[in-house]
């Protein structure tokens, strides 16, 4: 891998970092570390994240940086290894791709077995989407939030607007099917907005 490709990648890993700290894990000092320690990691082939949070539970963060796509049975022996592994079936796994997966491994994801596994691609985490200007904060509300919501607006979660599973911050965030989501857009003109949106 040529210095290029290995920046690429410590930028990656760095996204991930912000991305867990930014969805509640407590991330220790340890992990963040410089290029040059990035490096020697990589050459030990131990740049994979594994974090174990007392109120998220475990989760694995596993870089799959070969020229070759992910199969099916690779998938399945990852998951399976890990979870052997850290004792926990409800163990939550992040594969970042260094190429697109194919078709058939995007609908694996939707087997009940991988319900706790999401898949990124390395073009998506060169940079975090959540620092672009454009972008509004989004905040997932707790029960008790939404049902403040609906009962303030006399109104349903499935009356609510939707926003997509795809949606990249939707994605980010780790939002699941039916979670309402907070978002603020800040404007000159008219200060702050917020909507609300249930993710589909």
């Amino acid at each position: 891998m040529d210095f290029e490709d290995r920046n690429n990648l410590y930028k990656i890993r760095k996204t991930v970092l912000e991305m867990l700290n930014d969805r509640g894990y407590i991330i220790d000092n340890n992990l963040e570390v410089s290029f040059e320690e990035f490096t020697s990691m990589y050459n030990n082939n131990n740049i994979n994240i594994f974090l174990n949070d007392e109120k998220l539970g475990k989760a694995y963060i596993n870089f799959h940086n070969e020229p070759k796509s992910i199969t099916k049975s690779d998938l399945k022996v990852l998951l399976t290894n890990l979870i052997k592994e850290y004792e926990d079936d409800q163990l939550k796994l992040i594969i970042i791709l260094k190429e697109k997966g194919n078709g058939s491994i995007l609908k694996e994801l939707n087997k009940e077995i991988y319900k706790n596994v999401e898949i990124f691609m390395n073009k998506n985490m060169m940079f975090n989407i959540t620092h672009h200007e454009y972008v509004p904060k989004h905040i997932i509300l707790n029960k008790e939030e939404e049902d403040i919501l609906l009962d303030k607006y006399n109104t349903t979660k499935n009356k609510l607007p939707k926003i997509l599973k795809s949606d990249p911050v939707v994605k980010y965030y780790g939002m699941k099917h039916d979670q309402i989501c907070k978002i603020i857009r800040k404007s000159p003109e008219v200060g702050e907005s917020i909507y609300y949106r249930i993710v589909k």
